[in-house]
């Protein structure tokens, strides 16, 4: 994914319940915070886990989940 290509990683800790995780790559997804799949600013970029996931879903937040991560 883009996100990936510019350098962003996901992180082990949810930014926005504070979850670490212990299998980041499968327990977490990237998010892009201005809705907008294209912008891959450092700061657009949120790691959010599984669980917020369905929250954000759920809500309202103009969030949208990026492309998973290919397996290397």
């Amino acid at each position: 994914p883009a996100w990936f290509k510019s350098g962003y990683r996901k992180k082990a800790v949810c930014e926005k319940c504070g979850y670490r995780a212990k299998f980041p790559e499968k327990q977490m997804s990237v998010y892009h915070v201005d809705g907008n799949l294209k912008n891959i600013n450092q700061f657009n970029l949120k790691t959010v886990c599984l669980n917020c996931r369905v929250e954000i879903f759920h809500s309202k937040l103009q969030w949208k989940e990026s492309s998973i991560t290919p397996d290397f």
